[in-house]
């Protein structure tokens, strides 16, 4: 007889919003301990020239899937997503103002956390134990990057396999083929890892129940390999660029890369939760059921195959790893069976929650390192801004670019430097210097203007924007700022020769 779906059981509306609530508090805790980069969103807000930085540059080729779904991405790097739609077409239909589809990837945080938490709750895991857990699993890369990436859904990625995995009712499991290959093609490489665990956790709870596989593997199956069909088959052609995904991945080598940061990264990807990986394979094979000790062994092969496929298929090597979440949680499960009544479980939960907390974090990739801070260092980068972002950097080059002949190139990081900086006044000299040697005397008034804004008291100020009056044929203006410069102006500044020479040639015009 096949097995029907379990259905859950009614709960008091107290422990729904208790649950809720204790989600929000681990990803509040989490938010803390690995902080997003606001400083580089707020950038990027104020300064969209600033796209460039990994944390956001993601999230301007997104932005061109909400306008144009289907499109062509710009971005070489980020082409592959071209028909990752999901959360683009929510964005376009919905209109979505940019914060609230960004935030949509923190919402799938909160709800994959929740989910959690209810499998815990459900098997009668105390709050606190409950919360322990919750935290070593959180603390892993598909939050990392969910919250300090914009453009990136791994939270959904990670929520659709844990339904896959762990929903009572399978109907909530196909629904998850069907939406979360298109928020990310790696489901569709992972959901097999997901549907053992599943299999795992039905046989080793209800070992007398009837596996039904059809509706639980081959439905599944169906609209999995549907999903391909379309993707491999359809869509793979309707790329003009040729940033198909076989192209993408034939044109990458991601394993090019030292062999201590490939272990860092696969460490990084779930950090303390590789723990409860090892449990799930370990009480697998020493307490589950007799048929299912063989399953351990290919549990084991699995998630290795998993994890190598994973690291050869992404340059984000700790991404990756968000495809083994899954085995994760089946040890935790696995764990609260056979060793609930064990000391050594709670002191388990409670080291592994503050080893995931206190141990460094990092996003790994195959070509770089990137570490996550703390809230208050995130905070205080808002007034100290990252090397890229320094306006007197982009004014340095610039003068190194004027003095080798590369005007373009000065004019672009001169307007970068008047952008970022609080008190333009320097670069805008600069680039109105550029500008007046070029015979662009309107656009030089333009910075002339802004260098008078921002240094009133400056006579050189006044003095080069009266030039650019003189040049732009307002000699009344020009006389108007010559007098203000005179009057700032120190002793013996009026004898300059400069000065002498403008102050008699205005006095022709006049």
């Amino acid at each position: 007889m096949s097995r029907p779906p379990t259905p859950a059981p009614p709960q008091p509306a107290r422990e729904t919003l208790h649950r809720w609530l204790l989600a929000g508090g681990i990803f509040a805790v989490l938010l803390f301990f690995f902080s997003p980069s606001w400083g580089a969103f707020s950038l990027w807000s104020r300064v969209p020239e600033m796209s460039g930085m990994l944390e956001v540059r993601r999230g301007v080729s997104v932005l061109e899937q909400v306008a144009h779904p289907g499109a062509e991405i710009a971005d070489p790097l980020h082409r592959v997503i071209q028909w990752r739609l999901l959360f683009p077409l929510v964005g376009h239909v919905l209109h979505l103002p940019v914060p609230l589809f960004f935030g949509l990837a923190y919402a799938g945080v909160l709800a994959a956390l929740a989910f959690v938490v209810t499998l815990l709750r459900r098997r009668g895991v105390a709050w606190r134990d409950c919360a322990f857990a919750t935290v070593a699993l959180g603390a892993g890369s598909w939050v990392f990057v969910s919250t300090g990436w914009l453009g990136y859904w791994d939270a959904w990625l990670a929520l659709g396999l844990l339904v896959t995995a762990f929903a009572r009712d399978r109907r909530w499991m196909w629904a998850a083929c069907l939406w979360a290959p298109w928020a990310d093609e790696r489901f569709v490489l992972a959901a097999p890892l997901a549907l053992l665990c599943r299999w795992i956790l039905a046989y080793t709870e209800e070992p007398t129940q009837r596996f039904d596989w059809v509706r639980e593997f081959l439905v599944p199956g169906v609209l999995l390999a549907a999903f391909a069909g379309v993707r491999l088959g359809v869509l793979a052609h309707q790329s003009t660029s040729g940033a198909t995904l076989t192209g993408y991945l034939g044109s990458q080598d991601f394993l090019n890369a030292p062999l201590s940061r490939i272990v860092l990264g696969v460490w990084d990807g779930l950090r303390a939760a590789w723990l409860w990986v090892g449990a799930a394979v370990f009480l697998l094979w020493r307490h589950g059921p007799a048929v299912l000790r063989p399953a351990a062994w290919l549990l084991a092969g699995v998630v290795l195959v998993i994890i190598a496929a994973g690291l050869a298929t992404a340059q984000d090597y700790s991404r990756s790893m968000t495809m083994v979440l899954p085995v994760a949680v089946l040890g935790l499960l696995l764990a609260f069976r056979f060793a609930a009544q064990t000391r050594w479980l709670s002191h388990a939960l409670a080291i592994a929650a503050a080893a995931a907390l206190l141990l460094p974090a990092h996003h790994v990739m195959n070509d770089r390192v990137n570490p996550i801070f703390y809230l208050y260092r995130e905070l205080a980068a808002l007034d100290i801004p990252p090397r890229v972002a320094m306006p007197e950097i982009h004014e340095l080059q610039a003068i190194h670019e004027m003095e080798r002949g590369e005007y373009a190139a000065a004019e672009a990081d001169l307007t970068l430097a008047i952008k970022l900086s609080a008190n333009p006044a320097s670069p805008a000299k600069q680039r109105g210097i550029l500008l007046a040697s070029q015979g662009r005397w309107a656009d030089a008034l333009r910075d002339f203007s802004t260098m008078v804004e921002y240094d009133p008291t400056n006579p050189d100020a006044w003095f080069m924007r009266a030039q650019a009056q003189l040049a732009t044929g307002k000699p009344a203006a020009a006389r108007s700022d010559l007098d203000r410069a005179l009057a700032l102006a120190p002793a013996g500044w009026s004898a300059r020769p400069d000065v002498t020479r403008f102050l008699a040639k205005l006095n022709r015009t006049l």
